[in-house]
């Protein structure tokens, strides 16, 4: 089985990102042990921004199983006033054939509807004294290269494919590079170390990635929809749930429910001390298109008490619909999950004993943004990265750090007196936001 962990991650004009690097403390003699990451600042200033890098990898190397589009112009991911973003990815990558960095890197613009790519590139090295970087394929507007062979060093046949790929990618807002009509021509130029080096990113790491952001989790509190993320042996992605009332799903994807419940329920009374979830079965009937539906609700169980699931919190709702990919993280190597806003509606203490638990027993990659200042008190200092004011260099580690400090207090100490290398708050004055406070009350009362 093969790991792959992600190692670096950079960023130029994404969002209010102009210039932005995160090296994550992970080398091949540590890929089966945990890698949990927070990142801090205050709002706006670009913690997001990571998950959304994740995010737009997610859909670009989806690319060699299924047709997935970039996402549309309105999310305004390019940073205003600017024509492109960029962004690279650094990885690990341990398979059969060894041990290998490899690095992606693509240039993202927009027309009136998405974002499109006008350039990849996709490098290997062995992890090896001496190796040089080897491109597998490289893209732009002026040409293609696949190895050492460019479109001059091609036949006509392969050619012309090759151009067709390109614009067809184009057109459906995709990767050239992870385009899965590419892959017959690919495997007939690449090696199968190197074709397993892009199966690794393009399936096995894909497979594992989880990125949660709060497009996913905002139907939770807006709509009542629960997004049940779900990472099992022969499942991946994300169920919906409907709060509101006894739900309706095909049978497969209840089954598939029933089992990440099942699964859940072995760590959630844990957590939450007294509480599983328990299955309601009301009814099968047959869904419009034919297939067999089952309707059903989720009841929170506490004891002899029993009432529907959306009767719970919002903290709770939340931590059970991310469990599954949090066990994940815990037991496989290879699951590297994101969460914008782990701590949103979590109990302080709850949450970094759950931190605590996957960064020392753990083996996958966890990587969120958090604004509770308790994890700072958990997690190593080489795992923490805070953003700053300075749009050309986002984040940064603390310095100053000795063993008697905690992280917490250094972090305060640089948002009230400095001593950083780069400035980690935009300073807000209490009399000014009083002031504003009462201007705004007279105004509009």
């Amino acid at each position: 089985m093969a790991i792959i962990k992600m190692k670096k991650i950079k960023v130029q004009n994404l969002r209010n990102v102009r210039n932005g690097e995160l090296t994550l403390a992970v080398d091949f003699a540590s890929l089966n042990t945990a890698n949990v990451v927070g990142i801090y600042g205050q709002n706006g200033s670009g913690k997001t921004t990571i998950v959304d890098a994740f995010s737009l990898l997610k859909t670009i190397i989806s690319g060699w199983i299924a047709e997935v589009k970039l996402p549309s112009q309105d999310k305004r991911l390019i940073m205003a006033g600017e024509k492109t973003a960029s962004i690279n990815f650094e990885f690990l990558v341990d398979n059969q054939f060894g041990t290998f960095f490899v690095h992606y890197a693509v240039t993202l613009q927009e027309d009136d509807k998405r974002l499109y790519i006008i350039a990849e590139r996709l490098t290997y090295r062995e992890d090896e004294k001496g190796k040089r970087s080897k491109v597998l394929v490289s893209v732009t507007d002026e040409g293609v290269q696949i190895r050492k062979s460019t479109l001059r060093d091609m036949n006509e046949k392969m050619r012309i494919k090759t151009l067709v790929i390109q614009q067809l990618a184009r057109k459906q807002y995709m990767s050239f590079i992870f385009h899965k009509d590419l892959k017959p021509l690919l495997q007939e130029k690449l090696s199968q170390e190197e074709m397993e080096l892009l199966h690794n990113l393009a399936i096995d790491f894909n497979r594992d990635l989880h990125v949660i952001n709060n497009q996913n989790i905002a139907p939770l509190f807006e709509e009542r929809i629960m997004p049940f993320s779900i990472h099992l042996e022969k499942s991946r992605g994300s169920i919906p749930y409907d709060l509101k009332g006894p739900a309706l799903l095909p049978e497969k994807a209840f089954h598939v429910l029933c089992e990440v419940i099942e699964q859940s329920n072995q760590v959630l009374s844990t957590i939450i001390p007294g509480l599983t979830i328990k299955i309601h079965v009301i009814t099968e009937q047959l869904l419009d298109n034919g297939e067999k539906g089952i309707r059903f609700e989720f009841l929170s169980k506490r004891g002899e008490r029993e009432l529907p699931l959306r009767t719970e919190s919002e903290g709770i709702l939340k931590i059970i619909s991310v469990l599954s990919v949090l066990i994940a993280v815990y037991n496989n190597p290879t699951a590297c999950v994101v969460i914008d806003e782990l701590d949103s509606g979590v109990f302080e203490y709850l949450l970094g004993e759950l931190l605590t638990v996957i960064d020392e027993g753990g083996k996958g990659q966890l990587i969120f943004t958090s604004h509770n200042l308790r994890v700072l008190e958990v997690l190593a200092i080489k795992n923490l990265w805070f953003t700053t004011t300075n749009e050309n260099d986002r984040y940064m580690q603390l310095k100053g750090i000795k063993e008697v400090n905690n992280a917490r207090d250094v972090y305060l100490r640089a948002i009230q007196l400095g001593g950083q290398d780069e400035e980690v708050y935009k300073e807000t004055k209490t009399f000014k936001i009083k002031r504003a406070f009462r201007k705004a009350g007279v105004q509009h009362d």
